[in-house]
């Protein structure tokens, strides 16, 4: 029986889909299906503030801070006394844990009455002060402190979201009013700017079922007025007795025709895609405006457009910061499409500076050049691509971390090199990068996570990580571990395909997994797996597993707390595991093929690595005792990727037998440099021949590759094709009118899972299967 390959997200992402379709099922269809607009009738006009009144007022004091625009960052400081003020010694800081982030040299004084402009940036070789840190226009803080010994600052100011261009700066006939005003640096403070109240505002675009395309999830508003609107004290919330999930801080602000984008780090929150609510109240707690997301696909965003309006669109590419009628440029379409990251050196072994290797290679998959111009790694290192810089169909590009010594280990390689190196480093415990498009587009080509314990010989062994199939593979499945493997030499081969990548060699099924519970005491089920193929022979190395107490830790709820399994071949028992011991060449075997590390030695999930050599088998699982709950059975095909030949055996047929409940959720992974086409079915019905009781009367299924449905069916209706493929296979018939359901696909590599249900809401026991079709 096939099943799901799941990482800690895959599994959440199939869990919650599960729960989200069957309380989606109990609700009106047009609650499912539209995105639904919703203004709230205000009682009164919504009310935010622009203001901050400072508690002191010092004679040397802060007297306004720039953190967005075309100049550098400033923090001005102004001395209102009568002598010269002596700074020696002080210190500014934007972090009140590192009070001496920049001290002010010896000698610096301030006449009286006059202003010093202090650059926030690291550009020291520039005239005037710098203080090697820059302000974020999203939210800081500023801080003056007198001397190292005191305890606290002379003068600060905390402030929200700026508008690009304008600062905040002390006005009013006592100075001790803070708001927005045009920048005047060494100069008088301007008067306030003027400001209209924050009912205009809408939320204009939105996403909550983010993957890779964005950093988080998205809520944007946008200010249709002709001024600015201040933001301070305005609540945003997705629930609506929590109305103060987040409130903006004070001397916030969005400037006309402005657009404003907030992520769930900046909200705190997380939004349902599936279902949720977006509100946007005054301070005083009045309502502004509301929508609600409904059924919205993966890595969409939704919003108005036009701009303002209520007409509700989707978008394939979200446009955060910018209005949702701007179009994305050509290029960028296939940068999105065809640029690819191939191969990751994050530990490369030297005796002695061993970080200066690093490198990243990158490779154009499409069918035409691509403009790499502005092209930017905005997670995990530094870099952005110069202006000319041109890929070639199927050509590589390296970007080094220190070029002089990449040439000098990879001599050969230098027309593949970038120019110029990527500032930071690639993180030998894991990190995520993201690849993302020119300013102002803020979305990701990939974006993803790598791991150290994904592969050995790649974490310290000097091997880099590759990508065999960039070109049969979907850009959200760069986060897999299957998507991966270790190069086939040491050091790599940057600027050129890994020797060892089997592109056009035949792809095969290598995981096969099952979430579901254990409903009564004594309940058991069975997977099924045939390992062979043609022409193929030996043993197949395979870990199988049982998890319920380590998924627990993974936040899924009522687990099985002691799963055990036994194996059979043909009808034969040969052995299994209840508790796995916590052997290290067991956890070894278990990360190698990217399983999730069960949580201590001690933990009560089974585990066995075996080598099969029989041509039919079987694993029956069940709890220790009478215990219930969820349990995740898996398969995986442990035979090492380098080794790979035609002659290897394969997993040919993967099945369950199980009761689908309200639905059962099962899933296979392909892996390998070509489409595979598979034979995928839900039997009900003709069960009955083999005298199993209790059947579903007539299942249907659903084929997803992540949360995407890619295939159907209800009644498998006798046609030829998949009769031929039943032939083929060797799967058993099935008469032709049957309520049975089968599917034939033909899948590129990746992870795919399959949701059984019975139609009209109907259970009971079903048999799903997958076939490899040759």
């Amino acid at each position: 029986m096939p099943l799901m390959f799941l990482d800690t997200v895959d599994l959440h992402d199939a869990f919650s889909r599960a729960v989200r379709l069957n309380d989606l099922s109990r609700r009106p269809v047009a609650f499912v299906v539209a995105v639904l607009l919703v203004i709230t009738a205000a009682r009164a006009d919504p009310t935010s503030t622009g203001t901050f009144t400072a508690a002191t007022t010092p004679t040397l004091r802060l007297n306004e801070v720039f953190a967005s625009g075309s100049v550098p960052d400033f923090i001005e400081l102004y001395n209102a006394g009568s002598t010269a003020a002596d700074l020696s010694g002080m210190s500014l800081t934007d972090d009140p844990l590192l009070p001496r982030k920049f001290v002010f040299q010896n000698g610096t004084t301030l006449p009286a009455g006059g202003y010093l402009v202090v650059f926030a940036d690291a550009n020291s070789s520039a005239p005037g002060v710098h203080t090697g840190f820059a302000l974020d226009a999203e939210g800081d803080q500023v801080s003056l402190y007198a001397s190292a010994s005191a305890p606290a600052p002379s003068d600060s100011i905390k402030f929200g979201f700026q508008v690009s261009n304008f600062s905040v700066s002390r006005t009013g006939p006592s100075a001790n009013i803070w708001t927005l005003t045009t920048p005047t640096p060494g100069a008088a403070n301007g008067n306030p700017a003027t400001t209209a109240g924050p009912a205009v505002l809408k939320i204009n675009e939105w996403a909550g079922k983010i993957v890779f395309r964005l950093d988080h999830d998205l809520i944007e508003l946008f200010n249709p007025g002709a001024q600015f609107v201040a933001l301070g004290g305005l609540r945003l919330t997705d629930d609506p007795a929590r109305p103060t999930r987040f409130v903006f801080p004070s001397l916030s602000f969005i400037g006309p025709s402005g657009f404003l984008a907030l992520y769930g780090a900046d909200f705190g929150f997380g939004l349902d895609g599936d279902v949720d609510p977006i509100i946007l109240r005054g301070e005083n707690n009045e309502g502004i405006d509301q929508v609600t997301m409904a059924s919205q696909p993966r890595d969409f965003s939704t919003g108005r457009n036009p701009d303002g309006s209520n007409i509700i669109t989707n978008f394939a590419v979200p446009t955060p910061g910018m209005s949702n009628q701007t179009s994305l440029p050509g290029n960028y379409t296939a940068l999105l499409n065809s640029l690819r990251i191939t191969e990751l050196m994050y530990q490369p072994a030297a005796p002695s500076n061993a970080g200066d290797y690093e490198y990243i290679e990158l490779q154009n998959i499409g069918a035409t050049m691509l403009d790499l111009s502005g092209v930017r790694f905005t997670n995990g290192l530094d870099y952005t691509f110069p202006s000319g810089t041109l890929l070639m169909p199927g050509a590589f590009i390296v970007v080094a971390r220190n070029r002089a010594a990449f040439l000098s280990r990879y001599p050969t390689s230098g027309g593949m090199l970038a120019p110029n190196a990527f500032t930071g480093a690639l993180d030998n415990t894991g990190e995520t990068l993201a690849l993302t498009l020119p300013s102002p587009w803020y979305v990701h080509i990939l974006r993803f996570r790598y791991e150290p314990a994904w592969f050995t010989t790649a974490s310290g062994g000097g091997y880099s990580l590759v990508v065999p199939a960039p070109a049969t593979t979907q850009a959200i499945d760069w986060r897999e571990r299957t998507t991966w493997r270790a190069s086939t030499s040491l050091n790599g081969s940057p600027g050129a395909a890994d020797a060892g990548s089997p592109l056009g060699a035949s792809s095969r099924i290598i995981n096969l997994s099952i979430l579901t519970p254990i409903e009564t005491s004594g309940q058991d089920f069975t997977m099924g797996y045939v390992v062979g193929g043609a022409n193929t022979s030996g043993q197949k190395p395979l870990v199988i597993r049982a998890a319920g107490p380590s998924l627990g830790a993974l936040g899924v709820p009522g687990t099985l707390a002691d799963p055990r399994f036994e194996l059979f071949a043909d009808t034969t028992s040969t052995g299994g595991n209840n508790d796995w011991g916590g052997s290290a060449s067991l956890a070894n075997a278990m990360a190698a093929v990217g399983a999730f590390a069960y949580t201590s030695p001690s933990s009560l999930d089974a585990a066995a690595d075996v080598r099969i050599s029989t041509r039919d088998n079987s694993v029956k699982v069940s709890a220790n005792g009478a215990g219930t709950g969820l349990v995740i059975a898996e398969v995986y095909d442990a035979t090492p990727e380098a080794s790979v030949t035609a002659t290897t055996p394969r997993l040919i047929n993967v099945s369950v037998l199980k009761n689908i409940g309200t639905s059962l959720t099962a899933g296979f992974v392909i892996r390998g440099g070509s489409s595979q086409t598979v034979l995928i079915r839900a039997i009900g019905p003709t069960l009955v021949t083999f005298g199993v009781g209790n059947l579903v009367s007539d299942p249907q299924l659903t084929l997803f590759r992540g949360q995407t449905a890619i295939g159907s069916n209800n009644n498998w209706g006798g046609t030829a094709p998949l009769t031929a493929a039943f032939n083929q296979v060797g799967a058993f018939t099935l008469p032709a009118a049957s309520l049975d359901a089968a599917l034939l696909a033909t899948l590129e590599p990746g992870d795919y899972t399959v949701q059984v249900t019975g139609v009209g809401g109907t259970t009971g026991t079903a048999l799903v299967e997958v076939y490899e079709v040759p």
